[in-house]
């Protein structure tokens, strides 16, 4: 039975990828990196800023010192609040399905994004107030596609319920990366993948692959947990 729902932020509520690839493009950049739009995607997209970071230094050899790596992600996140100040761009359907979702099921949120970057969108947007948990980047240690932030999201929305615990296998996660998609499933959790981000083919581990958001797409979502059971 489906009791709650998680979503990702970035590629699901908010369509700011391409602003999160521009503003580490440039980043890293400055210590001679060239970070492509494509190796951005394949490679990257799921992780939060530090683990980005961290990958791209990696696979280009490069080791920063921690001075150099703060600088880095000061850029980063620089560079995101200027592509952004120019609005808030929330994917369609989206706002329709939260508000229709929030009178049915508790809603989570699980992201790698950071949370200063969350709340100040979903203030903006008047979105906040449908979600009962926000856990961000700086709430957890892995990163997706490891589960963590989605059991973190459960254990903190049980916690605020105060009422029988909310099992993982009756949670759904709305997620749009290959990365996101597998940390919902390792967390014992049904999956909605959205292709905002990738096509459906690479998102085929998802439960159910959707090309929007829609507010109808409600009243069959709890046959996804059901066949999950």
């Amino acid at each position: 039975m489906l009791k709650a729902i998680i979503f990702d932020f970035n590629g699901v509520i908010l369509n700011d990828e391409p602003l999160h690839f521009a503003a580490m493009r440039d980043a890293v950049a400055d210590i001679g990196i060239r970070l492509t739009q494509e190796a951005y995607w394949d490679k990257y997209l799921p992780f939060d800023d530090a683990q980005c970071l961290e990958s791209i230094c990696r696979d280009h050899s490069i080791r920063l010192n921690a001075e150099e790596r703060e600088n880095a992600l000061a850029r980063k996140a620089r560079n995101y609040r200027l592509l952004i100040q120019e609005g808030f761009p929330v994917l369609p359907g989206a706002a329709q399905f939260i508000q229709a979702a929030a009178e049915r099921y508790p809603l989570a949120l699980a992201s790698g994004a950071r949370r200063d970057e969350i709340e100040s969108a979903l203030e903006t947007t008047g979105l906040k107030r449908y979600f009962v948990v926000i856990v961000a980047a700086e709430d957890f240690v892995h990163g997706k596609p490891h589960p963590e932030s989605f059991l973190l999201a459960l254990e903190r929305l049980n916690a605020f319920l105060n009422a029988p615990p909310i099992l993982p296998v009756e949670c759904l996660v709305i997620e749009d990366s290959v990365g996101g998609v597998a940390g919902a499933r390792a967390a014992g959790m049904a999956c909605m993948a959205v292709t905002n981000s990738y096509p459906s083919e690479a998102l085929k581990a998802a439960n159910k692959v959707v090309d929007s958001l829609d507010p109808a797409q409600l009243d069959t979502l709890h046959t996804i947990c059901e066949r999950t059971e």
